[in-house]
C-alpha cells in the first residue's frame, strides 16, 4: 500500500490549462521504495475542437508492483519434489512445497493429507481405503461394485458414488446415441451421473428435465430372478438406450418362436405317417 501511495505521489500534476490545443504524450517511471520496484506508465491526450472550442482532456496512469528481482523461484515441479509431509501446490504464481493437512481439513488430492488419510468427499479423512464412497477416481475401475466413478457439483473433481436407489437422480441413456458411442470408445471414463443400481431403469419425468430411477417392469424382474448376476456383474447395462435394448429383446423372442415351430414341424413329420394310415383305412371302409 505505501508502494503504491509513494508511486501516486511521484507523478508529476498536469497543468492542461498550459498545454497547446492538441496534445499527446506518453512516459514511463520507476521508484524504488524498499526492496519493491514502483512502474507508472502515464498517456496524457489534450483534443480541442476548432468548430466549437470545447476540449477533452483524459490522463491514464497504469502503476504495477514488482517485489524484489522478480523472479520466479519454483521450488517444486512434482509432488516427488517436496520432503516426506509436504506436497508441491501452485499459489501466487509460484509452485511451492506445502505442509500436508491434518484430518478434515478441505482438499482436492490425496497426496494433500498427511500420513495414510485420504481425501473423501472433499475433506482429509482417516480409516479410508480407495474405492470407498467420496474417495477420488479416475475411471470406473477405481470404485468398488455398487459405485460408479462420477462429477460431483460441489467438487471439482470426480469421486467414487454409489448407484442411485428408487426415487434419485441417475444417467439417462434415452436418446443419446453419442453418450453410448463414448462409452464403448472410453467404457471406463468419468460420467456426470451413475447409473441406476440393480432392479432399476432410469426414466426421464414429464414434470421436469431430470431423470430418476424407478422399479422396471415385471418382465425386467423376472429376467433378473432367471439371471440375477446379469445386473450385479453389468451395472452399466442401464447406460444403453431402452430401444436398443428392446431390439436385442425382439431377437431373442424371434429365435424362441423359431425354436418352437422347428419342434412342432419335427413333430408335424413324424406323425404324418399315422395321418396318412388313418385315411387309407378311411378308404378301405
Amino acid at each position: 500500500m505505501e508502494a503504491e501511495e509513494e508511486g501516486a505521489k511521484k507523478l508529476s500534476e498536469v497543468n492542461f490549462e498550459n498545454l497547446p490545443p492538441t496534445y499527446h504524450n506518453e512516459s514511463n517511471t520507476e521508484t524504488r521504495i524498499g526492496n519493491k520496484t514502483v512502474q507508472t506508465h502515464q498517456e496524457i491526450d489534450k483534443v480541442t475542437d476548432n468548430k466549437t472550442g470545447s476540449t477533452i482532456y483524459s490522463e491514464t496512469v497504469i502503476t504495477s508492483i514488482k517485489d524484489g528481482e522478480n523472479k520466479r523461484n519454483h521450488e517444486c515441479i512434482i509432488d516427488e519434489d517436496c520432503e516426506t509431509g509436504k506436497y508441491c501446490q501452485f499459489s501466487s504464481f509460484e509452485y511451492k512445497c506445502q505442509l500436508c493437512k491434518t484430518q478434515h481439513t478441505h482438499c482436492s488430492r490425496d497426496v494433500e493429507c498427511c500420513g495414510d488419510q485420504l481425501c473423501v468427499w472433499g475433506e482429509c479423512r482417516k480409516a479410508a481405503s480407495k474405492g470407498e464412497n467420496g474417495t477420488i477416481c479416475e475411471n470406473q475401475h477405481d470404485c468398488n461394485p455398487g459405485m460408479c466413478c462420477a462429477f460431483q457439483k460441489e467438487l471439482l473433481f470426480p469421486v467414487c458414488t454409489p448407484l442411485p436407489e428408487e426415487g434419485e437422480p441417475c444417467h439417462d441413456p434415452s436418446n443419446r446415441l453419442l453418450n453410448l458411442i463414448t462409452w464403448e470408445l472410453e467404457p471406463d471414463g468419468v460420467l456426470e451421473r451413475c447409473p441406476c443400481a440393480s432392479g432399476l431403469i432410469c426414466q426421464p419425468q414429464s414434470h421436469s428435465m431430470m431423470s430418476v430411477c424407478e422399479l422396471s417392469s415385471s418382465e425386467t424382474r423376472n429376467n433378473e430372478k432367471e439371471d440375477p448376476l446379469i445386473m450385479d456383474e453389468m451395472p452399466f447395462l442401464s447406460l444403453i438406450p431402452r430401444d436398443i435394448l428392446s431390439d436385442y429383446e425382439e431377437s431373442s423372442v424371434i429365435q424362441e418362436v423359431r425354436k418352437e415351430l422347428e419342434s412342432l414341424e419335427d413333430q408335424t413329420g413324424l406323425k404324418e405317417p399315422d395321418s396318412g394310415h388313418d385315411l387309407f383305412l378311411g378308404d378301405e371302409i
